[in-house]
């Protein structure tokens, strides 16, 4: 079987899965050869071995069933950033790049020293904002598994960021005065919500809280005498905006579109 017949082959089987069938297929063929995508076109009338024919449909059975690609191929991309990434992390988003902006916008305006990425998953808020700033950086979360994952792409990112194990703000308690900007993509679904089975495969604590997807919020903001002074930047769902106000009713509060044109993200000062 050449390369072409494969990839062929692949596509078709992926097109129920994925809108990007020919993508995925590539970066399938990618992973278990350890050939650039670029190669693989140049090579794609040559033979591909059994054994390597056979581990990909094994793969694209898998994605089938649901399986992220990214936990498949254990790499995802954020910001320009190829990082690690494993089951049981969240896998980050497009959207969350306009986080990033609008977090390296204020810190410019404001001269801001130091951030603190709450929930941090793969790292990959805090080390873009660490590589496109002066900023001291640090991360925070409640699963060992991606603490781990996080300091993996930061070194291999030389990027200077501290990474703590804990919920919300209780790991930088005892520095918490030092900390001038707070950025989060937390867990915002509604527990009724509909998801794909793909999304599901996440760590369902990264994606839900409560019935209205505001849980974290509100424990986030119940002791605001912590935040006094410090600038806010997160992302929320579209629908939560009136509840948003409400909670941070003490502040101006002020929201942003995604790349999509949708309300997604919240700035408050404390």
């Amino acid at each position: 079987m050449t390369f072409r017949e494969i990839y062929k082959s692949l596509r078709d089987l992926l097109r129920s899965a994925s809108e990007s069938a020919g993508t995925e297929a590539l970066l399938l063929l990618s992973h278990v050869t350890g050939m650039t995508k670029e190669r693989i076109l140049l090579c794609f009338e040559d033979q591909i071995d059994d054994i390597s024919s056979e581990r990909i449909l094994e793969l694209a059975r898998l994605r089938l069933s649901g399986f992220p690609l990214q936990y498949i191929t254990k790499k995802c991309y954020f910001y320009g950033l190829e990082l690690d990434i494993e089951d049981g992390v969240f896998i980050p988003r497009v959207e969350t790049e306009v986080l990033v902006d609008l977090a390296l916008d204020l810190i410019e305006r404001e001269d801001l020293k130091t951030v603190l990425d709450v929930g941090t998953g793969s790292g990959a808020i805090a080390i873009a904002i660490a590589l496109n700033s002066h900023c001291k950086v640090y991360g925070t979360d409640i699963h060992e598994k991606a603490i781990y994952i996080a300091q993996r792409n930061a070194k291999k990112y030389n990027a200077e960021i501290t990474f703590l194990k804990g919920p919300f703000l209780e790991p930088v308690k005892g520095f918490l005065k030092e900390i001038d900007l707070v950025v989060s993509n937390p867990p915002y679904v509604s527990t009724s919500a509909n998801l794909s089975k793909e999304v599901l495969k996440e760590p369902s604590n990264a994606l839900f809280a409560g019935k209205e997807g505001i849980d974290f919020y509100r424990k986030f903001f119940a002791d605001r005498s912590l935040l006094k002074g410090k600038d806010v930047i997160m992302e929320f769902s579209p629908e939560q905006v009136d509840h948003l106000r409400e909670i941070c009713f003490f502040g101006k509060i002020s929201f942003f579109h995604d790349q999509f044109g949708k309300i997604r993200f919240f700035h408050v000062k404390v």
